[in-house]
């Protein structure tokens, strides 16, 4: 039976092994929290729709993300309503920009800020939320929203156990606006909250969009008989929808955001500085780690090496070593980065998903930066003369 000399090195010295483990799984937390950072940000964007019920989605093909300003005329989806293959066309109208809301106080009311707010018909099943579809008739009333309760707190309403406490007026644009009921989708970096109005509502808070404001569509949500004839019926519409008016699956419309943000924007760019930045954090501790092992240890490796063990015993030693000081700081990082995502999705409201892929990523990463580490490492035991050893 071979003696695990690679697991005898780690581990003869268990205050050493915590340290090493300790500074393995700070590198993964630093790496999970920028791509956890960086994944929240494409999540929470594209959550609006992705909570939308459609197979297929118009839209003006100037608009190059969701928080754009760019429209299509109704007539338009009407039009689509009518092609083969098509169950349903409803229009989602979208506020960015202008809407401003707040709790309405009777003494010292909060500052007015920026929200979302998301028009849509009551009598329609537009989301696959079944709290959301549950509420709709609520909405029929004059007046009324629901409220993403994970809106930020400086809008001046509080949330326990998905209802509101206490007060349930708010002003929008400076007219009142009940809450009647909440909901759950995030917000992200461009929206502090979202607020969903029925159609009518909608009509009524912004005539800034012309004489007929729901007369103009931000998103058109159609509905497939097969989606599996998706190919088929985007086709049709290409063929009879006019140049103001784009179709695309729902789909490739998320990858087109997060391509919008990731690449096009300084956020998604500075998270991945920052994974990159851990990953040679990490590298640099990790080397550190196997660098002090091997020389902890140099006598007893030039005796083996004077005894006739060649440079791939070696090399197999460190690359082992590697991956188990990859295995064993992942574990704990991946653990504590589940507790501090709870936390920052607590904080923020962003989506702070942790999923097979993501870990395993991480994992991949992790593994390559130990044996970044133990390459570097092995140079100086390779080099090693055992004759000045003695």
């Amino acid at each position: 039976m071979k003696t695990p000399i690679a697991w005898r090195n780690l581990t003869h010295n268990k205050r050493k092994l915590a340290v090493a483990i300790a500074g393995v799984a700070f590198a993964v937390v630093l790496m999970f929290q920028q791509t956890g950072f960086e994944n929240a940000l494409f999540d929470s964007t594209v959550e609006v729709v992705k909570q939308t019920r459609c197979d297929l989605l118009l839209l003006n093909p100037a608009r190059f993300s969701l928080s754009s300003e760019l429209r299509f005329n109704r007539n338009h989806l009407q039009l689509a309503a009518g092609v083969e293959g098509i169950k349903s066309a409803h229009p989602l109208f979208i506020d960015n920009t202008v809407a401003l809301f707040h709790a309405k106080e009777p003494t010292n009311p909060p500052k007015p800020r920026p929200i979302r707010v998301l028009g849509v018909d009551p009598k329609k099943a537009l989301f696959h939320s079944v709290e959301i579809t549950a509420q709709m008739p609520k909405l029929e009333e004059p007046d009324t929203a629901l409220i993403d309760r994970l809106s930020k707190p400086e809008f001046g309403f509080s949330f326990q156990d998905r209802q509101l406490v206490g007060n349930t007026q708010g002003s929008l644009l400076g007219h009142p606006l009940e809450m009647v009921g909440t909901f759950k989708m995030g917000r992200d970096f461009a929206h502090e909250g979202n607020l969903i109005v029925s159609q009518k509502n909608f009509s009524k808070y912004f005539q800034y969009r012309g004489a007929d404001p729901l007369a103009v569509v931000d998103l058109g949500l159609i509905q497939l008989d097969d989606p599996g004839e998706s190919d088929l019926v985007l086709r049709r519409l290409g063929d009879l929808m006019p140049e103001g008016v784009t179709v695309v699956t729902k789909e490739d419309f998320i990858q087109r955001e997060v391509g919008f943000w990731s690449a096009s924007t300084p956020i998604g760019i500075i998270f991945k500085i920052g994974t990159v930045m851990g990953f040679l954090v990490g590298t640099i501790i990790c080397y550190q780690i196997l660098a002090t092992d091997i020389s902890d240890h140099l006598s007893e490796l030039a005796t083996l090496k004077a005894m006739g063990y060649g440079t791939a015993y070696f090399r197999r030693l460190v690359i082992t070593e590697s991956l188990i000081l990859s295995g064993l700081g992942f574990v704990p990082g991946l653990l504590l980065s589940l507790v501090v995502f709870e936390i920052n999705a607590q904080a923020t409201g962003l989506i702070m998903a942790m999923t097979v892929p993501r870990a395993m990523f991480i994992l991949l990463l992790t593994i390559l930066m130990c044996l970044i580490s133990g390459w570097f490492a092995m140079k100086k035991l390779i080099s090693a003369d055992p004759a000045s050893l003695f």
